[in-house]
């Protein structure tokens, strides 16, 4: 099954990073354009970030995390106000899992599984 999905991990708690709204965004013609919004559940993942009936296709996407809003929530003035990472979809038949390792003050993605 093809699609991109994502997981933040408040790794300052141990615990996932519920309630993180994240946005996808998609590339064309050196302009983007936002796809669609979502929020991280009580596990802190978001199962798909492709709107219900849309398939993948190739091409540049990027994946936009409100974090500053997350900390300052529990208190906590972060350093970055926003995460943003770009990445490309070179087959669109394969899955993109793109978790997020967060804390206030850095953070570290990788391609998942």
């Amino acid at each position: 099954m093809s699609g991109i999905s994502t997981h933040v991990l408040d790794l300052t708690r141990g615990k996932p990073a519920a309630g993180v709204v994240v946005r996808l965004s998609r590339e064309a013609d050196g302009h983007w354009s936002e796809v669609s919004k979502r929020t991280a559940d009580a596990d802190g993942r978001v199962k798909t970030m492709l709107r219900e009936n849309e398939t993948l296709e190739s091409g540049r996407y990027r994946l936009h995390f409100e974090t500053a809003a997350y900390f300052r929530g529990r208190g906590i003035e972060p350093f970055h106000p926003f995460v943003e990472i770009a990445f490309e979809v070179r087959r669109a038949d394969e899955h993109y899992h793109v978790p997020l390792l967060l804390t206030p003050h850095g953070y570290s993605t990788y391609r998942g599984s």
